[in-house]
């Protein structure tokens, strides 16, 4: 009987890991930015995590299927990571009665080091809530609320001087945070919330409204669930319906790492480059993006707009009639095309100017007579003559004839070598 008991006992038990390891996958990833300015190449910048929330590290475009349209799926061409991508959270921390004393410093710590883990690029804000939350973005409790700012010191202060104490408006206090999440563009941002996830008192804010904002807006939130007595079915749904990840940590002293592991994972994305396949689109085209690791898989649907647009330009660049192949003037209307230069002449070249006789060719200038090369060679050439000539002219010697016997010397000669005559003619 005691081993039938136990027996009952070990198949509820299996049963139960099989459920929880089915509605926790051990891999997660989300989407979270779309660049088509190169089309048709596509790059997607997304986070991927393991269970635990750590860094899904390894990862290599064959572990990726794309899908456009419903058409053939096919693996992107290239993957990349990026470790210190920018990133926008919003840190929506519990400071209700339940976070007094350990816990609540605890939780300081834990943040502190998750804004240390930030850079100048990363923008952060704060929700501090426990009780009298105001929805509204627009207007924020002192000392326990900011807006998105690049001066994280702003923030590390105002996480020190938190204290804990009242009740858990969280459904409010995460309606804000989206709120305040949703006024930046569309990119890598997030919401990172710690508290054990029960709203008190009960009947404030409403619970589905945080979740239908986070999906509406592409507000993926990552949820820390901090003691024993967690609500454990809200936060995780929070998590998985809106794209992000859940973790527990029942006791206080876990948060610190919890909060690194997360920071890390959220401060690494992947940029997935493929090059679409399609050749027509509407006003909206859906991409599915699988991912499979070891076996286990996940995808995401991600929603592409201005696609038409670019496969528009595209074909009006690659389209003869298009009109950045037309004359775009009454210059370029005049040039003859490939076809008309067959047929006809050139406009210069059927009109002859009529100042001229025909037939004869204008006569040069005298600068234009000088230009020509053979002109200066011949001078040259007559220069050269000269001086020889006129060297030649000086070495002569005059020559004079003997009265006597007819013998011609030099006149420089006194008297006739022949003879010795004396006299000269």
């Amino acid at each position: 009987m005691k081993r039938q008991i136990i027996a009952k006992l070990l198949l509820a038990l299996v049963a139960m890991l099989f459920f929880v390891s089915a509605a926790n996958p051990t891999i997660g990833f989300i989407v979270d930015s779309v660049d088509i300015d190169n089309f048709p190449e596509i790059k997607l910048r997304l986070t991927a995590w393991e269970s635990t929330g750590a860094v899904l590290k390894s990862l290599k475009a064959t572990d990726f299927q794309i899908q456009e349209n419903q058409g053939e799926p096919f693996t992107p061409g290239s993957l990349e990571i990026d470790t210190d991508s920018p990133l926008a959270v919003a840190l929506v921390l519990d400071v209700s009665g339940s976070m007094v004393g350990q816990a609540l410093k605890d939780a300081q710590v834990a943040a502190a080091r998750f804004l240390d883990r930030l850079s100048s690029n990363d923008q952060a804000a704060l929700v501090a809530f426990s009780e009298g939350v105001n929805p509204d973005p627009g207007q924020l409790k002192a000392d326990k609320e900011y807006g998105f700012t690049h001066e994280l010191k702003v923030l590390y202060d105002a996480v020190e001087g938190l204290e804990a104490g009242g009740g858990t408006e969280l459904y409010n206090a995460l309606q804000k945070a989206i709120a305040l999440t949703a006024q930046l563009p569309e990119g890598h941002r997030a919401i990172l919330l710690l508290s054990d996830g029960v709203n008190d008192p009960a009947n404030v804010g409403d619970p589905e409204t945080p979740i239908q904002m986070a999906k509406e807006l592409n507000v993926p939130i990552f949820t820390i669930g901090l003691g024993y007595h967690t609500d454990e079915d809200y936060l995780t749904r929070l998590a998985n319906e809106t794209g992000g990840l859940v973790r527990f940590a029942p006791r206080s002293s876990e948060l610190a790492q919890t909060f690194k592991e997360i920071a890390d994972m959220l401060k690494t994305q992947y940029i997935l480059t493929y090059e679409s396949q399609l050749t027509q689109a509407g006003a909206e085209v859906t991409a599915n993006v699988s991912l499979v690791v070891d076996g286990v898989s996940n995808q995401r649907t991600v929603l592409l707009t201005g696609i038409d647009q670019k496969l528009n330009e595209l074909q009006q660049r690659s389209s003869p009639d298009s009109p950045e192949q037309a004359p775009s003037g009454p210059a370029e209307a005049l040039t003859p095309g490939p076809e008309q230069t067959a047929q006809a002449p050139s406009i210069e070249a059927s009109e002859p100017d009529q100042s001229m006789p025909p037939n004869e060719e204008p006569a040069p200038t005298v600068s234009e007579f000088l230009r020509e090369p053979w002109v200066w060679l011949g001078l040259v050439s007559l220069l050269a003559v000269f001086i020889f000539f006129l060297s030649k002219r000086k070495k002569t010697q005059p020559i004079c004839t003997c009265a006597r016997c007819g013998y011609k010397f030099s006149d420089n000669t006194s008297n006739c070598p022949q003879c010795g005559e004396s006299r000269k003619i």
